[in-house]
């Protein structure tokens, strides 16, 4: 049986919820970073007033599975970590970062939101995002991405939030077709890793009809 679990997340969780982001995608530049700080970021949003996280787990053994994670306001969440973990992260980050493609990816990342709000200001701005979605390779198939996907849009309808933007990185053509699935829709792109654009959806989330 598969549970969906949306707070009081243990240290054992995060763990091995960062290690599905590992696991599933190597390429990515949060990957690079190794374990201790991906569970740093995990724990984070896991616990921040800002973050959302929702973790699919067997319940008859609770390994993790599959996890999905955002923020209702992405620039706040990033901030939150700033203020919150910073000697935590000098000291998990800094020996991860003695490369200059590395500090251009964190900076790049970390002024995101900036650049992103700088490209759509001529439309209605969506500050919640969906930033990670991942599910273990043998759980592919399954339906696991849709449940996480739709107990993340309760957890923001829940906190009041009508929409949210999801980032994708060009050429993830499979995720694209996964979001669109589930309606979201392209509405632009932004340059956040000079390498490719990042493409942005959108997810309008309905309010619940009454009686």
């Amino acid at each position: 049986m598969i549970e969906y679990q949306t707070s009081s997340f243990s240290q054992d969780e995060i763990r091995q919820a960062a290690q599905i982001q590992i696991q599933e995608l190597p390429q990515g530049f949060l990957s690079s970073l190794g374990e201790k700080p991906l569970a740093l970021i995990f724990e984070h949003v896991a616990t921040s007033q800002f973050g959302v996280m929702v973790i699919a787990k067997e319940s008859s053994n609770n390994r993790v599975i599959g996890y999905v994670f955002g923020a209702t306001d992405t620039g706040q969440l990033y901030k939150d970590f700033l203020i919150r973990r910073t000697f935590q992260a000098i000291r998990y980050f800094l020996p991860k970062l003695l490369s200059w493609d590395r500090i251009t990816k964190a900076i790049e990342t970390l002024f995101y939101p900036a650049r992103k709000q700088q490209k759509r200001q001529d439309q209605e701005e969506c500050k919640a995002e969906l930033l990670d979605l991942a599910v273990v390779q043998d759980y592919h198939g399954k339906g696991i991405a849709q449940h996480l996907f739709g107990e993340f849009v309760e957890q923001l309808r829940e906190k009041g939030v009508g929409c949210f933007d999801i980032p994708t990185t060009a050429g993830l053509d499979r995720a694209h077709r996964f979001y669109e699935k589930m309606g979201a829709i392209k509405v632009g792109s932004v340059i956040v890793h000079e390498d490719r654009p990042t493409y942005i959806y959108r997810y309008i989330i309905q309010t619940r009809k009454h009686g």
